[in-house]
């Protein structure tokens, strides 16, 4: 099982940008996640296809399972 954090915000165009990060703390601080968030829109941080990252759309931790039903 994997776990990652994902940030997610809208770029300049309006469409979605994710920022994903491996093995996130938890209990999750919600109040920490935003100050993260606002951090990367005042630094400008990231740059996507479709422009500038504008706005928070929001975050969540993402849970991945995988079982194998078969191997060779």
């Amino acid at each position: 099982m994997s776990k990652r954090i994902e940030l997610r915000f809208s770029n300049e165009e309006g469409r979605n940008v994710t920022v994903s990060l491996d093995s996130p703390v938890e209990p999750a601080d919600p109040q920490a996640v935003e100050t993260a968030m606002d951090a990367i829109l005042n630094e400008d941080a990231f740059f996507s296809s479709g422009g500038s990252i504008v706005e928070k759309r929001d975050a969540r931790i993402v849970e991945r399972t995988v079982d194998t039903v078969y191997e060779a």
